[in-house]
């Protein structure tokens, strides 16, 4: 007795696709259609072999059947066999070669023309369990026809399950090429291109879930593993009999799973995200599966009978219900997707007849090919969606990138604004600088001169006196001012040019140490006259007052933990200062001065053998900026900061 086969699961039709459906009918409609010159046979006789420990049954030995031939089995130790016989009645012998198409032979055989063997389709046996999806075409020496009668005889092994023979032809081998070509495909290839599309989506579908988590690209995900599971038991036609079951079990688990994605994401889109109809349209999808693993292979013909309409019907409802609010405009998918489910349905009944005998045996499975195409009909709109997010957030980046622009213009010309206010506060403290240099060094002592002068307190020698020392200061501003890239040590090799010839001229002799130095000193320029007037002071004290016959002035560097320090000392051989002049007025401006730039001042005197002033200057502290600069620097940071934030 037939019965009913696994259920193929239900799938769906994408209308952009509307072309490939066009192109897929045309292909069946010629597959259906029937060679020029083959011969087709509609009646077989089959007998049971005794090698079966499994009595036969009484009316199939030798018993006429009409093609197709289904029949089911249960599992037993051994393989069983059985013969197949075919009539054939030739006017003449062919000439050219001939051969023999099985469009449906689950299980092949060996086949044999009048007692002689022609060819074998791999069968099952206690080792391997073979499924055959695809057809088998069998080549025909015309030497084993004769005119007349021939008998056709198909020796095959089944085990355990359904088993098919359908679409058995003869005739020309040029004719049946051609449709065994059209029959693989249909039957073979279709299967393969659509699981190698549903994984293609599976894993692009993974990638977007992974990077956003929306519930509708994982049941698309889902969905798409599901359908290369429910490939795979019409890929793999040869196994281990042992591995039947439980490829028979993934089929139907990925067949009712991908039936029950296919409705919740149906509900999903027409507005019914709750929970009850999900988890029972899922409860229902487990019962076959269930069934299966707990009482296979017993309760197959059941859950073909109930089951699987059950499955179509639960994909009926939920595309009845999105149609509807289609309709009234509410909240429903798209329409081809609605058109993808509607085909699907057809497609997936089509198959159920099929397998139940219903329609003719030439018939190929129609969810093969429309499976994968519902799964693109169904991921082609988020596919749109996600595109369109794409090129908003390119649009957005634009426009960023556009605004970005524009404020780093803003911002350099606010940064230019700024640079100009500080070379303009630069030049205004320099002059100032300038000012107040010539202010206290040679205005004071050029008013100071005119007063004496004035009263007749200078003779000529004293007044080229006080205009010689008024140059000398003039000279050691401009020496300051006007810095080359030696920078102090130039500084003071100038001064140390003018000097040591007055020097020289009065009787002292002017030793200069600067050995150990390096070839520049980080010292801002701000810093080198004061420095400069504390060694031209100390030299016109050793000069005016100490009566020495030497002064020695050595240049040094000293390092203190991470700090490196500038050391001047100007030593001389003369009487000492006493201590009333210790606290004299040019002692006193070198102690202000020393103050004003952070250095350290300090007099050594013994009377009657001589004075040391010493200068040490820390260079690292202000890293060649003057104090009050660099706070003005910090302050044209912290403004620059503030107009930043308020663009």
């Amino acid at each position: 007795m037939a019965t009913a086969a696994p259920p193929p699961g239900l799938t769906g039709w994408a209308t952009r696709l509307r072309r490939w459906l066009v192109v897929s009918l045309a292909i069946c409609a010629a597959a259906l259609a029937p060679a020029a010159s083959a011969e087709t046979f509609f009646f077989v006789t089959l007998e049971w072999l005794p090698s079966s420990k499994d009595p036969a049954p009484p009316e199939a030995t030798g018993t006429r059947h009409t093609l197709p031939l289904r029949w089911t089995s249960q599992e037993a130790p051994e393989v069983q066999t059985a013969r197949f016989r075919f009539g054939l009645r030739l006017d003449a012998t062919p000439i050219e070669p001939w051969a023999l198409l099985l469009t449906h032979a689950t299980e092949g055989g060996r086949v044999l023309i009048n007692g002689r063997f022609v060819g074998e389709v791999p069968t099952s046996n206690e080792r391997v369990q073979v499924r055959w999806r695809r057809p088998h075409l069998i080549p025909i020496d015309p030497q084993a026809l004769v005119t007349g009668n021939n008998t056709i005889t198909i020796d095959s092994a089944y085990g355990g399950g359904t088993h098919v023979l359908a679409g058995v032809l003869i005739g020309p081998a040029d004719e049946l090429a051609w449709r065994y070509q059209r029959q693989f495909f249909l039957a073979h290839t279709v299967t393969w291109i659509g699981a190698t599309m549903a994984a293609a989506i599976a894993l692009l579908f993974i990638v977007l879930w992974l990077r956003r988590r929306e519930p509708l690209l994982a049941l698309v995900s889902v969905a798409a593993l599901l359908w290369v599971g429910r490939s795979s038991f019409f890929l793999i036609e040869t196994m281990p009999p042992e591995a039947l079951p439980w490829l028979r079990l993934l089929y139907y688990g990925c067949s009712g799973g991908f039936t029950a994605v296919m409705a919740i994401a149906l509900l999903r889109l027409s507005g019914r995200r709750g929970m009850r109809e999900a988890w029972g349209i899922v409860g229902f999808a487990l019962v076959g599966p269930a069934l299966v693993l707990l009482a296979a292979p017993y309760v197959t013909p059941f859950i073909d009978l109930l089951w699987i309409p059950g499955l179509i019907a639960i994909a009926a409802l939920a595309w009845g219900y999105a149609t509807y609010n289609r309709l009234r405009n509410l909240e429903a998918p798209h329409g081809p997707l609605l058109a993808a489910v509607l085909v699907a349905l057809i497609a997936a009944a089509h198959d159920y007849a099929l397998w139940s005998g219903w329609v003719p045996d030439a018939s190929q499975l129609a969810l093969h090919w429309a499976g994968p195409i519902l799964l693109v009909a169904l991921s082609l709109p988020m596919v749109d969606r996600f595109v369109d997010a794409l090129r908003d957030a390119e649009a957005a980046r634009a426009e960023l990138e556009s605004r970005v622009k524009e404020r780093e213009q803003l911002l350099k010309r606010n940064f230019e604004r700024l640079r100009a206010t500080e070379r303009l506060q630069v030049q205004a403290q320099e002059r100032q600088r300038i000012m107040q240099d010539m202010h206290d060094g040679l205005g004071t002592q050029l008013l100071s001169s005119l007063m004496l002068v004035e009263r007749g307190a200078l003779n000529q020698q004293q007044l080229a006196q006080v205009l010689r020392e008024s140059i000398d200061d003039m000279r050691l501003a401009i020496d300051a001012l006007a810095l080359d890239d030696g920078g102090l040590l130039s500084a003071l090799g100038n001064f140390r040019y003018r000097m040591e010839p007055r020097m020289r001229a009065a009787g002292v002799e002017l030793q200069w140490d600067a050995k150990g130095l390096p070839e520049e000193i980080d010292v801002h320029p701000d810093m080198v006259l004061p420095i400069l007037r504390i060694v031209q002071e100390a030299l016109t004290n050793a000069l005016k007052h100490s009566g020495a016959r030497a002064v020695r002035v050595s240049l040094g560097m000293e390092q203190v933990g991470e700090e490196d320090w500038l050391v001047v000392r100007v030593t001389d051989n003369g009487r000492g200062i006493s201590g009333e002049g210790v606290g004299g007025r040019g002692l006193m401006n070198m102690r202000n001065r020393a103050q004003r730039i952070g250095a350290q001042f300090k007099i050594e005197t013994v009377p009657g053998t001589g004075t040391m002033v010493a200068l040490r200057y820390r260079v690292t502290e202000h890293h060649g900026q003057p104090r009050e600069q660099q706070t003005q620097l910090n302050l044209n940071t912290e403004a620059v900061i503030e107009r930043v934030r308020g663009l």
